[in-house]
């Protein structure tokens, strides 16, 4: 389950981390994670990442030990941990987040969603996953500062970009 919206309490990585890790153990989750909203290119950026990260662990293939920070490890392009928690961790100046729950059935998304959605007091508001015109200035300074090479032909190809960068970091 994908899910996004606006925290009504201030979130920090402490509470982001404490919060997931609470769900995780208290719903059985095979893993959650929650993002900067302004660094996550729409529900296709983050099912590549899961879905990667998904057969890492059953490949036993995993970058690190848990399926949670695998799947931000995909999200991000990387296979450093501190790296991908600077590139799409929640951080003080998040206002909207993008959170991920991988779950054995629907039901146990849906409760854990709602305990996350009571706990962080988040205003839900999917719309704000494909709000690409805010997104663009950081996705684009995020890649340049990485190296890839971007010009006005391949921003509209950012989602490209990004599965590529998914992709290359599975075949690594």
């Amino acid at each position: 389950m994908i899910f996004t919206g606006v925290p009504e309490v201030k979130l920090t990585a402490e509470m982001t981390v404490n919060t997931v890790n609470d769900i995780i153990i208290d719903f059985g989750l095979k893993g959650a994670q929650i993002f900067d909203n302004r660094y996550i290119w729409g529900q296709n950026h983050i099912s590549s990442a899961v879905w990667h990260a998904w057969n890492a662990f059953l490949n036993d293939r995993m970058i690190s030990k848990s399926l949670s920070m695998e799947i931000l490890l995909y999200a991000a392009g990387f296979r450093q941990i501190k790296k991908a928690i600077e590139l799409l961790g929640v951080r003080d100046s998040t206002k909207v987040i993008v959170g991920v729950l991988v779950a054995d059935n629907d039901s146990q998304s849906i409760d854990s969603y709602m305990k996350i959605k009571k706990q962080i007091h988040l205003n839900p508001n999917i719309n704000l996953l494909t709000d690409y015109t805010s997104k663009q200035q950081y996705i684009v300074e995020m890649l340049t500062n990485e190296g890839f090479l971007l010009s006005e032909a391949t921003i509209p190809n950012i989602e490209d970009a990004i599965l590529q960068r998914i992709a290359v970091l599975a075949l690594e």
